[in-house]
């Protein structure tokens, strides 16, 4: 008998010693693939220095009016992300598509991820690029940021559009899995999900040149300081927008996912209770998922054109 548990002794052990360097072998591989790919990637846009610290801004097109462009939470590079619309927004307008801190080729940060720092930080950006009158367009959580924002500087922002946007009442910002999101980042195991199932990058359809790039970036920026420290925060800065609205005159537009809308039988009435003061206002639902912008830019583009010349 003791012979028997002796042999499985050794069989656990070994198995375990196995499984331990399977892991060290992950985490290695992602350390060195990761040294690797940062002499792959190839810089885009240009940058502005906000904080003594470098922050990334995109500008594309010539119309006279400016559409701002501004990320959903832990969308790997901005810029990338929002290519499809960019290219159907500056047929007609002058697009700024801006990367915080910890997104895109923007620098990481430790300073605190509050409302207040990122609209500041937003804010100073512009400010550095001369860009003083603008349509504010928000995916997701900058929908959040963005409430900030109007409020903040409401002489400046000229209108607001939403893309499947957050709200305050929306609930669920404390559900932000971060430990998950550091585990997995630090230890490889992201990356080789990643290379088994590329959807969960949440990736445009980009050519194969700016694919590969957007994975580069993204296996870069996952489980940063900024990001981790966004999701950490995430509840106390719906809090602090929880009882403010828009200004009545702004105009407000928002574009809602179908996808988004079956699971949730709140979500159109959320939105439709948040501009139900506005004197300027529509929503427009679309087929399709949480990045509708990848999907339908061609229509969100023709919609806000029709809604701001109305």
């Amino acid at each position: 008998m003791k012979k028997v548990v002796k042999i499985l002794g050794i069989l656990v052990g070994s198995l375990l010693v196995v499984v331990l360097m399977v892991f060290i072998g992950i985490y290695a591989n992602n350390k060195f693939q990761l040294k690797k790919e940062a002499k792959k990637i190839i810089p885009y846009g240009q940058e502005v220095k906000v904080d003594n610290k470098s922050l990334r801004v995109q500008v594309t097109g010539k119309g006279e009016e400016t559409m701002v462009l501004l990320p959903g939470y832990l969308t790997s590079s901005p810029v990338l992300d929002f290519q499809p619309l960019v290219n159907e927004l500056s047929k007609e307008y002058r697009v700024v598509v801006v990367e915080p801190f910890g997104y895109g080729l923007s620098d990481d940060t430790d300073k605190v991820r509050s409302i207040e720092n990122l609209t500041s930080e937003i804010h100073q950006a512009l400010e550095q690029l001369n860009i003083r009158s603008y349509h504010l367009v928000g995916h997701s959580i900058s929908g959040i940021y963005s409430l900030a924002y109007i409020n903040e500087y409401p002489n400046e922002v000229k209108s607001f559009i939403g893309i499947d946007s957050s709200l305050p009442d929306q609930g669920g910002a404390d559900d932000n899995q971060g430990g998950a999101i550091k585990l997995l980042s630090q230890s490889g195991i992201y990356r080789l999900i990643a290379d088994v199932d590329p959807t969960i990058l949440n990736a445009p359809k980009l050519s194969k040149e700016d694919l590969d790039q957007f994975k580069y970036i993204s296996l870069k920026n996952i489980g940063n300081k900024a990001t981790l420290n966004e999701g950490e925060v995430m509840q106390a800065n719906f809090d602090k927008v929880a009882n403010i609205t828009y200004p009545v005159q702004l105009p407000v537009l928002y574009f809602l996912a179908s996808e988004s809308i079956e699971p949730d039988d709140q979500w159109v009435l959320i939105h439709e209770v948040m501009i139900k003061d506005s004197h300027k206002s529509e929503i427009k639902i679309l087929e399709g998922g949480h990045y509708l912008h990848h999907t339908q830019s061609k229509k969100i583009v023709e919609t806000i054109t029709h809604f701001l010349e109305k």
